[in-house]
Formats: structure tokens, sequence, C-alpha cells
């Protein structure tokens, strides 16, 4: 992406991605706001971007900020509660297996530390390297393939059943 792109130009590469960086992030009225004004923040300093091919990465530090900044000034617990998931999901018997491994799933990761969940989603979801996750979460590679481990011990013990050893910490 060039430094002299359109607001739609960069609404609409990083946009799909930070709205999911936001959405396990912060509470759902808040979801759209918050990603809007970091995709407003990402345009205005495209410009100071040194490295073109950074750009994901680059905008989902911006985030990780932006998000430290939602919850200084909300005070709000920084955990999506349960309760936020749409009860209609639960009603309709047709998709009741696959919409219990979803909240299997979301309660798993709700056992494990902000930290883990962040690996997860920048390494196995979105696809990012080690390196980039890294930089992204300003630590080092090791500490990301380290946190990495953890955190797939930790899902497959709560996922399984074994809360107790999970892995928050």
């Amino acid at each position: 992406m060039k430094a002299d792109s359109s607001f739609d130009e960069t609404y609409e590469e990083l946009f799909p991605l930070i709205y999911r960086f936001v959405s396990i992030r912060v509470p759902k009225s808040d979801v759209e706001d918050v990603t809007a004004e970091i995709i407003v923040k990402v345009w205005k300093a495209l410009s100071e971007l040194v490295k073109k091919d950074a750009l994901k990465a680059w905008a989902l530090k911006i985030a990780a900020r932006q998000i430290a900044d939602y919850y200084r000034t909300h005070k709000h617990s920084a955990s999506i509660l349960l309760e936020e998931r749409p009860k209609s999901l639960l009603k309709d018997s047709d998709q009741s297996d696959s919409w219990a491994t979803v909240l299997s799933i979301g309660e798993a990761l709700a056992g494990l530390s902000p930290q883990q969940v962040n690996v997860i989603q920048l390494r196995l979801i979105e696809g990012f390297s080690a390196g980039e996750v890294a930089e992204i979460l300003g630590t080092s590679q090791q500490a990301v393939d380290s946190l990495l481990y953890r955190a797939k011990k930790g899902f497959r013990k709560i996922y399984q059943g074994n809360p107790d050893k999970g892995g928050r910490g």
C-alpha cells in the first residue's frame, strides 16, 4: 500500500483484520467505534510507515495501543462476557452442535491469559510469522514461540475438560 493510498483502500485492506482483533478484546457495543478510530489513526499515520510490507503488523500494533487506551478511559473489565453471545443461536437445533463447539472454544480461550489469546489469534488465525507477532506484541520471537506452546497446551487442557491445568498465567 502506498503512502498516498485513499482512505477507502486502507479501509478495505485493514478492516477485516482489525475488526477481528478488536472484537475479542472490547465489549460488543464498542467494537465498531474502536475499529473505526484505529483505521483513522492508521490512515493518518500511513506516511510515517517505513516498511510498507509490514502494514498489517504496524496497524495491529496501533490497534493494541488503542485498545489499551480504550480500557484506560472506560475502566471496563478487559474480558468479553459470555452473556454477549447471541441467545437466538442456542435455540436453533439444526446448528446446536456447531454452536456448542464455538461456545466451548470461547470458554477455553477465556481461560487463557490475554497474551496467550493474542498469540493464538495472531499466529494461528491471522497467519503472522513469529517475528511479526513479536514486533506487534513488543517481545522477542523466542517469547512468542514459548507463549504459543503454552497457549496451545493450556487451550487443549481446558477444551478437553481439565481447566485446573489450563494456561492462565
